[in-house]
């Protein structure tokens, strides 16, 4: 574990505009050759009187497509105000964890077992692995992650909490489009975009209007894009023709299965937004049930980007959060 809190002076802007820098310290490791970064902000062992601080167990956030640790200071924060430790992971291919598309910021994976063995390692690099007072959080992609995760740790896992998760990725069919995939891999495209996708200049996406996908909050929407003014090579932009490939035939196997779902019997708080366009909601809808032992809270007026939504969709949603976790240390 490094000495590094990655905050203050590496991202002034961010620090300037009021956006929450992480505390703790870098986890830095590799796996198969190629860097593996994580972020670990433990509760501190006493507070200033002297007393033993609180420790209510370990969350892991699991951030979503193209993310990074910063991206989450706000959510790692409120955890650990709460009393928990927190560790939130650069998957591989993103953030500081490599790079491995042909496009410098296309995103590709061979397998989503990948992600799967970089939280392995890293847990137990940290010194983790045997925690059994665990709590997952996943946004997006990371909802999903989070979910296979509690199936892999499931004697360690007391609840998940997903935010927008990624039950299916938007396009449909899967069919259609795991058919068209595994036919441009054959052709060479797997480490490329899709022949169709075209990046966008980061001034271009960094533009609020109100019809976008992610937030209807004009500070929240913005605040995601002012960390890569310190920091560039965080950014990401789309999947290769194999991170599509994997991500269709990682949910065909888990999050889309019924027979698998309902096999997952750890507690699990679904909040979906009431606006979404990122991930495929009619999949969500239905599967999402299938949980043995699910909460489903649909945040009314909100984007995929549920914490990054105005004050009043936010503080809804950590009331829930607050109230599940406090049942379930109850």
């Amino acid at each position: 574990m490094t000495g590094s809190a990655r905050g203050g002076s590496e991202f002034p802007t961010a620090e300037r505009a009021g956006l929450t820098l992480l505390g703790g310290a870098d986890i830095i490791t590799s796996l198969r050759g190629e860097p593996l970064r994580g972020h670990f902000w433990p509760v501190q062992p006493t507070d200033t009187s002297g007393d033993s601080a609180k420790n209510n167990g370990l969350v892991i956030v699991c951030p979503g497509f193209t993310e990074f640790c910063e991206k989450h200071g706000s959510t790692c924060r409120a955890l650990h105000e709460r009393g928990y430790d927190v560790l939130v992971i650069d998957w591989p291919g993103q953030g500081m964890s490599g790079h491995f598309g042909r496009h410098s910021l296309a995103i590709h994976i061979d397998s989503f077992e990948t992600y799967l063995e970089a939280m392995d390692h890293l847990l137990r690099f940290a010194g983790l692995a045997e925690r059994n007072d665990v709590y997952l959080f996943g946004h997006s992609m990371g909802g999903h992650l989070a979910l296979r995760l509690a199936a892999r740790y499931r004697q360690q896992v007391r609840g998940v909490i997903l935010s927008a998760p990624m039950i299916l990725p938007p396009v449909t069919p899967a069919v259609g489009v795991r058919l068209l995939a595994n036919c441009l891999c054959l052709l060479g495209w797997q480490r490329s975009h899709p022949p169709f996708y075209r990046v966008q200049t980061l001034a271009t996406a960094r533009q609020f209007h109100p019809d976008n996908v992610l937030s209807g909050w004009q500070p929240g929407f913005e605040a995601q894009f002012l960390w890569l003014d310190d920091q560039p090579a965080l950014r990401r932009s789309g999947p290769t023709v194999g991170w599509v490939r994997a991500a269709y035939a990682s949910c065909a196997a888990t999050t889309m299965s019924a027979v698998w779902m309902r096999q997952l019997d750890v507690p699990v708080l679904a909040l979906t937004a009431g606006e979404e366009r990122v991930v495929d909601k009619p999949s969500t809808i239905r599967m999402l049930p299938c949980l043995s032992s699910c909460q489903v809270h649909e945040i009314a007026g909100a984007k995929h980007e549920l914490l990054q939504e105005n004050p009043t969709i936010t503080n809804r949603i950590w009331g829930l959060v607050d109230r599940f976790l406090d049942a379930l240390s109850g």
